[in-house]
């Protein structure tokens, strides 16, 4: 870890705080939203625009996730682009793809928010040690601050073996880049279902040969669809879905297995979860 305090690391990643860029740290520990989920969308940046408090353009938000008491991993870093009144931005619908509902009554401001890939590295993996107050979940951050940090003792996202794969889409992102998952995955063949959460269709497919479950699931992490035709179609009409996917090995195989075995198992499945009558299988 090359620093152990959040204000010398900003620093030396070259975001040290100045008054024309304030950095504000925000803690969300709210368990309404599953914010691991959104880790790297759009939503979550939607998420982060709504405050009671105005921040002023060109300043930075680095908010963290409270996982445990007094503690917080990171969620990403965003610039501040532009500020109107969070009615406003209603009214044109800048709001529009949140999580979060919008109260017409209610006061406060929009933030026009640039995600950036400052520390993006680091997401789900760098812990802050909070303290103070455990309710202030806003804060400025200052040299004379104290927030020591590290790398969180958990992987991101924990690996419990092949039988336990299930991930949704910003989990698996993040955990294809991990050596366990690599391994893990990339050693069986096997049939896999996809269930777009919000809606709760299933799609069933299968993965065999080279690396075999990791190969097939990283090319859904890369385009959010496989290539294949009716999640392409879904994807073109509701940009974004991809987010709401979810990805669940239902059963692993040695990677040899022949091709028309694994075949065999997918049609099994497709039959036992009636994903070509109800959900988003075509054949």
């Amino acid at each position: 870890m090359e620093s152990t305090q959040l204000f010398d690391l900003l620093r030396k990643r070259g975001i040290a705080p100045t008054s024309q860029r304030p950095v504000t740290l925000m803690r969300h520990k709210d368990g309404s939203y599953p914010l691991h989920k959104y880790v790297g969308t759009e939503q979550l940046t939607l998420y982060q625009s709504r405050q009671k408090r105005r921040h002023a353009p060109g300043g930075l938000i680095v908010a963290f996730y409270g996982h445990k008491i007094g503690h917080g991993l990171l969620l990403g870093v965003w610039r501040v682009v532009g500020v109107m009144s969070a009615l406003e931005a209603h009214s044109q619908g800048l709001l529009n793809g949140t999580f979060e509902s919008f109260d017409e009554s209610s006061h406060g401001y929009f933030h026009q928010l640039e995600a950036t890939d400052f520390l993006s590295d680091l997401r789900l993996t760098l812990e802050v040690t909070w303290g103070g107050r455990p309710n202030s979940w806003r804060r400025v951050l200052t040299a004379a601050n104290d927030y020591p940090i590290g790398i969180s003792a958990e992987p991101p996202v924990k690996f419990d073996g092949v039988s336990n794969a299930s991930l949704v889409m910003a989990e698996m992102r993040i955990a294809l880049n991990d050596l366990r998952w690599q391994q893990g995955l990339g050693a069986v063949a096997g049939v896999y279902l996809l269930t777009d959460e919000f809606t709760g269709r299933h799609y069933v497919g299968s993965a065999s040969g080279g690396c075999g479950v990791w190969q097939r699931w990283a090319e859904y992490a890369q385009n959010g669809h496989g290539d294949n035709d009716q999640l392409v179609d879904l994807l073109e009409r509701c940009p974004g879905r991809e987010n709401e996917f979810r990805l669940t090995l239902l059963e692993s195989m040695p990677l040899d297995t022949p091709r028309s075995q694994v075949l065999a198992r997918e049609t099994f499945w497709k039959m036992a979860l009636g994903s070509r009558t109800f959900g988003l299988n075509s054949n």
